[in-house]
């Protein structure tokens, strides 16, 4: 096969959304933080997913624009996060090189690679080597000096993706932080992945079936790791502006604005839609300066200091979540909705009143559309929202804006441990005030701890993490490590209940024995006789315990 037409491309992208999904799991697992809660395969397979839906939409498949427009657009709609807005980027460039042809031959194809890599690159304002912009320019160029005398599609594609590969393994000479995790870089991963996608379709593996494969990869809840970074927000936005033919002059003053607010920054322009990804401590001056240049198509927030690479949810995004039916409480005023990660932990919550639980969480974000129709479906006109994760708040607070004809009170609880505490200071008979401020009370007199483990080898706050490893975290802070989970439990919750607290609660979760949790409980009750324990099946995966000191 010497060329390609409108309906190769089509399905070479489906096969190469395919090809990511199959192997997202992989990708999230090079996290550089050593805590099984990675993010960039998720993420650049929600930008594919969405293309694909895109790509769907396309009336006329056998015309080239429309394919490459579509697959653009929905890319650059679907993107979640730093790699999906680049990897957007990446399609945009290769898209716009090839869109006015009826047909595509190799050394068009490499021309497209070539732009790919300019937009790509100019998109983000200090580009980071050891990352997918690597791989692209490397593949670009190898592409060129290398493989510009094939023709067939078949070896050309074959070559292209042992490039990309080889690139893959070099990517940690360019980056410390990967050298020092001992991982390959997985926006780089994903990519090659990609492009193994589209050789496997050309080469006549055309068979797709995406829904299965999302429904069969349904991510399970991570809970929370920390890094320290000096910008906590990872805040995106795409406009739909005011005027699509805004001046380079006017992009350059956004983009000094952002420059001056945080750093990780990507800025597009893409036909009627301004884009952009920015670390930051000030999200909110983000949003109130784009909205000078028009109206505010989708925004998310993400707290870094809880999830390490930007992860939220867009209008169209990948979200999962679990139906769960309407339970009767006493609560007359007052519904009450919260979020829950693991069956036990949903149990413990209906048993404290809860009208309706969300199953979600960590990467598992309920989207709006999932709080609006639980709110719909409770007769009470007073709604307490308790979204137990720092990346769920912002929706919530976005639903309290949009609901009119209730009255939304959502409590910013982080943990789990802090949603059932305010659980404990909920009277139903309580005006918005009181009820805001007696959980929030409530809420602030205990100190949330997570337990978790190291998914490989790496190094927290420039301690040495070994694969495997148990971890301690009270709070944001990483307290202990240790091969031996007893011991670092022990060692931490010693420390913090000298500090004089009183009760312990602990839900355990799918990676732990209740014998071993009793172990725990009867060593600290040995050493604290007025210490009163608590212990809860909480079903939580990933994190063995979820503790709670009071």
């Amino acid at each position: 096969m010497t060329e390609l037409k409108a309906k190769d491309f089509y399905v070479a992208f489906k096969k190469a959304a395919e090809t990511l999904l199959v192997n997202k799991d992989e990708i999230n697992a090079l996290n550089v933080f050593p805590v099984p809660d990675g993010d960039t395969g998720s993420n650049m397979s929600s930008g594919m997913l969405e293309a694909c839906e895109w790509l769907d939409k396309v009336k006329n498949k056998d015309k080239l624009k429309d394919i490459m427009k579509n697959m653009r657009d929905g890319l650059l709609m679907g993107a979640r996060g730093n790699s999906g807005v680049i990897l957007s980027q990446i399609f945009r460039g290769f898209t716009e090189t090839l869109e006015d042809k009826e047909t595509v031959t190799t050394k068009d194809f490499i021309e497209a690679l070539k732009n790919a890599k300019e937009v790509a690159y100019h998109a983000v304002i200090k580009p980071v080597e050891g990352t997918m912009l690597t791989l692209i320019r490397k593949v670009a160029e190898r592409a060129e000096n290398e493989l510009s005398e094939i023709k067939d599609f078949e070896e050309f594609l074959e070559k292209l993706y042992e490039i990309s590969e080889e690139v893959v393994e070099e990517t940690p000479k360019y980056l410390k932080k990967l050298r020092d995790a001992n991982v390959v870089d997985a926006g780089a991963k994903g990519v090659s992945y990609i492009i193994k996608g589209f050789r496997d379709a050309i080469k006549g593996d055309t068979t797709i079936n995406l829904k299965e494969i999302e429904s069969a990869s349904v991510e399970q809840i991570k809970e929370i790791a920390y890094e320290e970074i000096k910008f906590q927000y990872c805040t995106e936005c795409v406009l739909k502006l005011n005027n699509p033919e805004i001046s380079k002059e006017e992009i350059d003053k956004i983009r000094a604005f952002l420059e001056e607010l945080g750093d990780s920054i990507v800025l597009v322009h893409q036909g009627e839609f301004l884009k952009t990804h920015v670390h930051t401590n000030r999200p909110g001056k983000v949003f109130e300066e784009f909205i000078n240049y028009g109206e505010l198509y989708k925004v998310k927030v993400d707290n870094m200091k809880v999830q390490h690479e930007h992860v939220v949810e867009t209008a169209n995004a990948v979200t999962s979540s679990e139906e769960e039916p309407i339970y009767e409480t006493n609560n007359e005023n007052w519904g009450i909705i919260t979020v829950s990660p693991g069956e036990g932990i949903t149990k413990i919550f209906k048993s404290l009143g809860v009208d309706k639980v969300i199953f979600g969480g960590q990467t598992m974000n309920p989207s709006v559309k999932d709080f609006m129709e639980a709110i719909e479906t409770l007769p009470q006109k007073k709604i307490l929202i308790l979204p137990n994760n720092p990346n769920i708040i912002l929706t919530a607070e976005k639903v309290a804006d949009m609901v009119k004809d209730k009255e939304i009170l959502v409590i910013k609880t982080k943990y789990i441990q802090e949603g059932i505490s305010a659980l404990l200071a909920f009277d139903d008979n309580m005006t918005y005030e009181e009820l805001k401020e007696a959980i929030e009370s409530e809420i602030s007199s205990i100190v949330p701890i997570q337990v978790t483990y190291a998914i490989r080898d790496s190094e927290i706050a420039e301690e040495k993490i070994k694969k495997d490893e148990y971890l301690v975290f009270v709070g944001k802070e990483l307290k202990a490590h240790s091969f031996d989970l007893t011991e670092a439990v022990i060692k931490v919750l010693k420390e913090k209940i000298n500090d004089g607290y009183e009760i312990m609660t602990i839900f355990y979760g799918q990676d732990i024995e209740l014998k071993t949790v009793e172990l725990i409980a009867n060593e600290l009750m040995e050493d604290f006789p007025d210490l009163e324990v608590e212990i809860h099946n909480g079903s939580q995966p990933h994190y063995p315990l979820l503790i709670s000191l009071e």
